[in-house]
């Protein structure tokens, strides 16, 4: 049987020891509980509440600590599901927010000064879920992701051009 795309990201959040994994001011445990919560939001209020969480301890204002490596697969494999129009639009703005992101001091003192890169590189693992964003209704978070962490910058513009028009180029 096909599993679902909760149990996929169940199964996904299941592979990390989150409370060994740094966030501001301590450890992530309580992230995958928030980023669960964020995913199966249906109102403004469920969803911003559970982003919260995750963006005053993975990203601080554009400071990355360690987990938020780990959050960039689950939001990934999160955007494959059905969510609500707010979660997918949170999901959207936190995974810019990591890639946007640089290790904060603190994790630099503790050898993670590439948090950055490496946010940046599982995204990259996801571009086409990313690409599928952008052409199918979130179009401006899933652009300033794309020019974020797509090397491919040809492609991206090839792709601006035909999902602003509502469709492919004929060959």
């Amino acid at each position: 049987m096909e599993p679902t795309t909760v149990e996929m990201l169940k199964i996904e959040l299941d592979r990390h020891e989150w409370g060994s994994l740094g966030g501001m001011g301590g450890t992530a445990e309580h992230g995958p509980e928030s980023i669960l919560r964020l995913t199966a939001g249906e109102t403004e209020d469920e969803v911003w509440a559970a982003y919260w969480e995750l963006e005053n301890y993975v990203v601080v204002q554009g400071q990355l600590f360690e987990a938020s490596v780990y959050v960039v697969p689950a939001l990934l494999t999160a955007l494959l599901g059905d969510l609500s129009r707010p979660a997918r639009q949170a999901v959207l703005e936190l995974l810019f927010q990591i890639v946007s992101g640089e290790s904060d001091m603190e994790e630099v003192g503790r050898g993670n000064g590439d948090l950055g890169t490496r946010c940046r590189q599982q995204a990259q693992e996801g571009i086409w879920i990313l690409y599928r964003e952008l052409c199918s209704g979130a179009y401006d978070t899933a652009r300033d992701i794309l020019e974020i962490v797509d090397q491919g910058k040809d492609r991206l513009s090839v792709f601006i051009d035909a999902c602003s028009r509502g469709g492919q180029k004929k060959r």
